[in-house]
């Protein structure tokens, strides 16, 4: 190992590290609060329920940031499985729809949905679908603008049938051409650290790629700086086990959406001023 890769290294549990210290810190300091005002017998329970729902956030937080984590280094060590069944997705859409809201006041934002399915269904990894499009609509949510906040979702399928398509499409701030091309690099933000308005460490576009290359699809993104941005998600209808067979597995267990993932894809994120 070399000198470049042993600072990359240390820079990137620097980053982890300094990642999970924030909420670890929250987390110790409201139970602290909370052990201590109980002897004193003053507690109130609405004071109380809003320290219990920090720990949960960033409870929430930690979590999201160890799966992604586990997500990235099951990838490089090329272990990362898919695990397929026949499922709706326009169910799937809006079971997500359904779970988003509860975050419209939260965050002060509109989710639009456009759902035009000829064939609703398809053979794919749902977990990982899930993680791709609340990871995008979660980044969407990060980097609008104070003002005229929305983000449309568009899923569709292709003339032919063979794929289907999401679209995440907001009006926020947008990206550089010169750094369109690093924002899907591992621990890559668009801030810089010292100055960042958001949590998060930079992992999640890097997840959407890997898990949209290993379904064998595409992802492209158009921005335009101070107007927004829309990613386009493209994975093909049905999973197929062919390059590498081991890695492709039926579901034992059919794919639910748990209303802890959009909390935790959330949990980085800070509400409108």
């Amino acid at each position: 190992m070399n000198s470049h890769d042993k600072k990359s290294i240390t820079n990137d549990i620097a980053l982890i590290a300094h990642e999970f210290r924030t909420p670890i810190d929250i987390i110790s300091k409201s139970a602290e609060l909370v052990s201590r005002v109980q002897k004193q017998g003053d507690i109130e329970k609405e004071k109380l329920q809003v320290i219990m729902e920090g720990i949960l956030k960033n409870c929430h937080r930690m979590n999201l940031l160890t799966e992604q984590i586990i997500s990235v280094a099951q990838h490089e060590n090329k272990s990362l499985k898919v695990i397929v069944e026949k499922g709706n997705v326009e169910q799937f859409i809006n079971d997500i729809q359904n779970g988003l809201d509860k975050f419209k006041s939260q965050f002060n934002i509109d989710f639009i949905f456009e759902v035009n399915f000829e064939d609703p269904y398809a053979v794919s990894d749902f977990k990982k679908l899930e993680t791709i499009l609340l990871n995008l609509i979660s980044n969407a949510v990060k980097y609008s603008k104070k003002v005229d906040r929305s983000v449309t979702i568009r899923a569709y399928d292709s003339k032919d049938s063979s794929r289907i398509f999401f679209a995440v499409k907001d009006k926020g701030i947008g990206i550089s051409q010169k750094e369109l091309g690093r924002i899907f690099n591992k621990y890559y933000r668009i801030e810089n650290f010292n100055t960042r308005q958001t949590e998060g460490c930079g992992l999640g576009l890097t997840i959407v790629r890997t898990f949209i290359e290993t379904l064998g699809g595409e992802i492209t993104v158009e921005s335009e700086e101070g107007k927004g941005s829309e990613f386009v998600v493209m994975i093909p209808r049905f999973q197929k086990a062919t390059s590498e067979p081991l890695k492709f597995f039926e579901a034992s267990i059919k794919y639910t959406l748990h209303k802890t993932s959009i909390e935790e894809s959330f949990a980085n994120i800070k509400g409108p001023e």
